[in-house]
């Protein structure tokens, strides 16, 4: 007897076969694959949604961590207006600078927010929000500034940011992204 001859064959799993997957095989990798597909989809919906809420609040904590920067530096109250467009800061408020009707436009800015989006602000010692068009947020000389809560709202969701009133920073943030962006 030969040393090959010896050892009959044995079949293992980890064997390649010649004649494929089964039709079983192939339904059932498809029916993952679109179950993998449809949860990563409906993720990324829930990342747009808040996407739309984090663009202006994040130009908003730039907007409050420079006035309060300007403030402490020149010494001067800072003033955030808030309109039904949106917020804006101005980097000059003397009235015998020279300005032209242009150049009003240089010396702000300003942030959009979407149409669909309603800011409102709850103040110190408050219990409700309120629409923010025709308020100020004011950052004293010293660049204090108040312990306020901006809440912007758009299509069921939510993102509230509560100012520190010693540094201007985001003391508290907190979100609601509705599931469906109703």
């Amino acid at each position: 007897m030969n040393a090959c001859q010896s050892f009959p064959h044995r079949h293992s799993i980890f064997r390649i076969s010649k004649r494929g997957f089964t039709l079983m095989e192939m339904t059932l990798v498809m029916l993952v694959m679109a179950l993998i597909i449809g949860m990563a989809a409906y993720s990324f919906g829930g990342v747009s949604g808040e996407e739309v809420l984090r663009r202006p609040a994040s130009e908003f904590q730039k907007m409050v961590l420079e006035s309060v920067r300007r403030a402490s530096l020149y010494e001067r109250p800072q003033v955030i207006v808030f309109d039904r467009q949106g917020f804006l800061f101005r980097y000059r408020g003397d009235q015998d600078a020279g300005s032209s009707d242009g150049d009003e436009q240089v010396w702000q800015r300003r942030v959009e927010v979407p149409l669909e989006m309603v800011v409102k602000l709850r103040r110190w010692g408050q219990n409700q929000f309120a629409a923010a068009p025709g308020q100020r947020l004011v950052i004293a000389p010293g660049g204090l500034c108040e312990p306020l809560t901006v809440r912007f709202e758009h299509l069921g969701s939510w993102l509230e940011l509560t100012l520190d009133p010693l540094s201007g920073g985001v003391a508290e943030e907190a979100m609601f992204v509705a599931e469906d962006g109703t």
